[in-house]
């Protein structure tokens, strides 16, 4: 999803309801906070890494990280998070800007989040059954 798609799916969240902030700064700065929100519930495969010279999120499975996200600055920029997500950054940002709403739009977030996550944790269990990802322990060093 690019931004400019974002913004359309928050428009017509918020159709009845307070109006999207026109400035892009405003819109840009909601966004990491959503990706923040939603990073530390989900377990975003695209955010994961094995390296530390990024903005760390916090821990991943098997000595994974997660990362920031970067955000979009052009409406033709793709937002850095998986694509099941985004209809998740859509629905926290409408619950950031709705007059009304909020809470429902914070339920549905999390709702897609819990989704996502349980099938996840699935993909996750297969992997490490077939060892792909192994914790890392402290005498070993930082992750390959």
């Amino acid at each position: 999803m690019t931004l400019g798609r974002l913004k359309s799916a928050v428009r017509l969240l918020l159709i009845g309801d307070n109006e999207m902030p026109d400035d892009n700064d405003q819109i840009i700065a909601a966004i990491e906070m959503a990706y923040l929100q939603i990073a530390s519930q989900a377990t975003a495969l695209k955010l994961l890494t094995t390296t530390q010279e990024c903005d760390i999120i916090r821990l991943g499975p098997g000595g994974t990280y997660l990362r920031m996200p970067d955000l979009p600055y052009g409406d033709g920029d793709e937002l850095d998070i998986d694509r099941e997500l985004a209809p998740a950054v859509a629905r926290v940002l409408a619950s950031y800007l709705s007059r009304e709403n909020g809470g429902m739009h914070n339920n549905e977030a999390n709702k897609i989040i819990r989704s996502y996550e349980s099938k996840v944790r699935v993909f996750i269990e297969e992997q490490e059954a077939e060892g792909a990802y192994v914790d890392v322990g402290v005498d070993d060093g930082p992750p390959q």
